[in-house]
């Protein structure tokens, strides 16, 4: 099944992570990248996933962690499948998102391989079938890729905001957008 590609604002929203573990830590460095707020529940975890975590419950996970909050989204990285399934089943209860690690068929939603510079997010999923063509395309994709292409993306939202104020004709804004682009592209080839 291909899932649907949407991008969420994470920025400040609260993400609950089940497990702090080597699975449990990956997912919190993409959520961190977006600037999810997370809270890490797991007996045990890797120190740099407790340290990423802006709150840590060294405990066993509870039915109340996801009953009683309001997340926008919930990782289950557990070695426990009976485990997973429950955080699935709450949190689809609750409406919330669920990804569950090595799980498809648990999860409303994967976590593809990212691609961040700045505000310029490119994303490659395999469906969950397989991680390694995502990340093959990940890599393939980065060969390609314009480096500063972040800043270029920034510098045009400045130049789209004064096109819009200075110039009415659809298709002149058109214009002058890829002019520009085109501009802040072949300098980025000359500057490296």
């Amino acid at each position: 099944m291909a899932y649907f590609p949407m991008m969420v604002n994470l920025e400040d929203k609260p993400v609950l992570v089940i497990g702090g573990g080597e699975e449990g830590r990956k997912k919190e460095e993409v959520l961190l990248q977006f600037g999810a707020v997370i809270t890490l529940v797991s007996p045990e975890a890797e120190p740099e996933a407790v340290r990423m975590a802006d709150r840590y419950l060294g405990r066993e996970f509870r039915d109340e962690d996801i009953r009683e909050a309001d997340y926008a989204m919930v990782v289950a990285a557990t070695d426990d499948r009976e485990l997973n399934r429950r955080i699935s089943i709450l949190a689809g209860e609750k409406k919330i998102p669920v990804n569950v690690v090595d799980d498809a068929e648990l999860c409303s939603f994967i976590f593809p391989c990212v691609i961040k510079d700045r505000d310029v997010v490119c994303s490659v999923s395999s469906g969950g079938k397989s991680p390694y063509v995502a990340q093959y395309l990940k890599k393939k994709i980065l060969e390609v890729l314009p480096g500063k292409i972040g800043e270029v993306n920034d510098r045009m939202g400045v130049f789209r905001e004064k096109v819009k104020a200075e110039i009415a004709d659809t298709t002149e804004r058109r214009r002058a957008l890829r002019a520009r682009l085109d501009e802040l592209l072949e300098q980025m080839d000359i500057d490296g």
